[in-house]
């Protein structure tokens, strides 16, 4: 791997630019055909402004915010027909389309409205809507400084201008919201405030929301986890601004967990959002002594989070963007020390002051003597995959453009545990900002890639090379996926600046949609005939209610294997069990206590069964 990063450094300009999708077109990945065409809007009007957030709901909708827009949008994945829900553009005090607003030459950060999440049991009584948001510039024209509820105060922002050179950060203000979902008038409202006077810069806010499902956590309970990024400490220019992702009492470089409900602890004056916070939480402020936001720390900009069950067994995987190289998947776990900024990657010290290589001495603008002592000394977790984990005197300079730097600067994971796709189950897929997408095949157990899973020399697999994709959503199905397309390729980097605006992008702010194309098998099938196709398999299955075995009896002679699937009530799978006799058993003793779909498929995977299952 480490030797490699340079043949895909070749791909970046050898690949041919993707053309326009204009209605759908036919393409090819890996020997396996899908069709990808625009979703919203309709090719002739303008895109969406820099869409962020892309969520399949559990109402069958598509779920997308706008990070310049400040809107939430509702879009159907079928028909094409969109809604907007909600508007947030008076929160916040900026505007990005008149970057002068405010001190003489601030701008607007690269986020803004960034993730939402939906609550599991949104259809069944906490219909809940969480998001987060960039929503203050600090001490605008005439404004003082701004005094923060610890008492500290934020430089102001009349020398921000988003230059690499002149080292003067640009300070804004976050917050995390709870929305309730109004099912008659189709809008958000009841607007409540979870956690604010979070830290904000112009770069790395990151932004991600995920809540963990039914039965993930130890406690039965649902939380809301939260990547907030280092605010691009130590680069650019933010070069002078003090990196905090290893100082477990400031949110910045982090994740963050809060109660998705308030859980009944009074405010005070130094804990306002309290009850936001879980009290099993792994850290305390080592001020008031209170349970903190902190879940896991040592983390850059990490604009991808996802839980996945994988094997039976619930896993917080998240994507976060390295410096010059090493872009990362981690396993997050409570209390965790993720590295930054002193490892970038795995703890191999490739990035040092022992060797010749004069690039590869700082992170963050901060002298790493080597990555291999700070893991030890302060155990760090390393990340499951590294990408282009090069070679110290590999690592370039930071004064080249940083789409030639070997990284892919991730932007999003989720996570596929459908068997539409051949070969696809059990797989993470990875958004790009400078690569589209890749698709990385796990081991049974969720804790490492599959190196053997393809013939290529990497772990990875590519699509959609050529396309600046901010986000994925994945139909139930397992045969559509929804892309959240950038409107354009700014970057913090030393080639775009901060203006937004340098790099055109294909399909810019356009949710495209792709779809798997399975060829008809070529192998000799008894023909079905038409009574056969309409007459309905006798399923057995029993007990229900289920505490321990669910038993499952079919009659004979229906295509084998047959594949079950549990889903829980927020549509996640949440047990799979293949077999090739017509009768089997499945052990449900694990699955939490709750109302369960059960779906039996024949070997053709046609659906020959839906019931619903209780388990006690």
């Amino acid at each position: 791997m480490k030797a490699f990063w340079g043949r895909i450094y070749c791909l970046i300009f050898l690949l041919p630019a993707p053309s326009i999708v204009a209605r759908s077109q036919t393409i090819t990945f890996n020997g396996q055909v899908f069709k990808l065409d625009t979703l919203y809007p309709a090719m002739g009007n303008n895109g969406l402004s820099f869409p962020w957030e892309i969520t399949y709901g559990p109402d069958d909708s598509l779920w997308v915010t706008e990070a310049h827009g400040y809107r939430i949008w509702k879009v159907h994945p079928g028909n094409k027909g969109s809604r907007m829900v909600l508007d947030l553009n008076s929160l916040k005090n900026f505007n990005y389309y008149k970057p002068k607003i405010g001190p003489a030459n601030a701008i607007a950060p690269q986020g803004g409205l960034e993730g939402l999440a939906i609550h599991p049991l949104f259809n069944s009584g906490k219909p809940y809507v969480y998001v987060v948001l960039v929503y203050y510039l600090n001490a605008v024209s005439g404004e003082p400084d701004i005094v923060s509820d610890s008492g500290t105060t934020s430089t102001n922002n009349n020398l921000c201008n988003g230059s690499s050179a002149n080292g003067h950060p640009c300070f804004y203000k976050s917050e995390v919201l709870r929305y309730t979902y109004d099912f008659v008038a189709g809008t958000l409202g009841s607007m409540q405030v979870m956690l604010d006077g979070l830290d904000g810069s112009n770069d790395h806010n990151s932004g991600r929301l995920k809540v963990s499902p039914a039965g993930a956590e130890s406690d039965g309970k649902n939380y809301l986890y939260y990547t907030i990024g280092d605010m691009g400490a130590g680069q650019f220019n933010n070069a002078s601004r003090a990196n905090n992702a290893q100082d477990k009492d400031i949110y910045e470089g982090k994740v963050l967990r809060l109660n998705t409900e308030p859980d009944g602890d009074a405010p005070d004056v130094s804990d306002p959002y309290n009850e936001w916070i879980p009290n099993n939480n792994p850290f305390s402020n080592s001020s008031t002594g209170h349970p903190n936001a902190v879940y896991s720390y040592g983390h850059r900009n990490s604009q991808g989070l996802v839980w996945a069950n994988v094997s039976g067994n619930w896993i917080l995987y998240n994507s976060e963007h390295g410096d010059k190289s090493d872009d990362e998947i981690n396993i997050i776990e409570k209390g965790k020390n993720y590295g930054w900024p002193k490892v970038a990657g795995m703890c191999d010290d490739n990035y040092n002051d022992t060797d010749a290589n004069v690039n590869n001495d700082y992170l963050a603008n901060k002298l790493v003597h080597n990555e291999h002592e700070f893991c030890a000394m302060y155990n760090v977790q390393e990340p499951l995959f590294s990408f282009f984990n090069v070679n110290g005197p590999d690592v370039p300079s930071g004064s080249t453009s940083n789409f030639t730097w070997p990284t892919i600067a991730p932007s999003s994971i989720d996570y596929y545990d459908k068997n539409t796709i051949p070969g696809w189950n059990n797989s993470l897929l990875v958004t790009s900002l400078k690569l589209g997408m890749y698709r990385l095949k796990l081991k049974p157990d969720g804790r490492s890639v599959d190196s053997a899973s393809t013939p290529q020399i990497i772990d990875t697999i590519p699509y959609l090379h050529g396309y600046r994709i901010r986000d994925i959503a994945i139909a139930p199905t397992g045969d559509t996926f929804f892309l959240a397309i950038d409107s354009s390729g700014s970057t913090s980097g030393p080639t775009g600046g901060f203006s937004g605006y340098s790099t055109s992008v294909n399909n810019a702010g356009f949710i495209l949609r792709l779809v798997y194309l399975q060829a008809l098998s070529l192998s000799d099938v008894p023909p079905v005939t038409a009574l056969q196709q309409n007459k309905p398999a006798k399923i057995l299955i029993y007990p229900n209610p289920a505490s321990k075995i669910l038993h499952v009896m079919c009659m004979q002679g229906v295509h084998k294997p047959l594949a079950a699937r549990i889903y829980d009530m927020s549509g996640r799978l949440a047990m799979q069990e293949d077999s090739g006799n017509e009768s089997f058993t499945i052990d449900v003793a694990r699955l939490p206590s709750g109302i369960y779909a059960f779906k039996l498929y024949n070997g053709y995977g046609s659906n020959i069964s839906t019931e619903k299952i209780i388990i006690r």
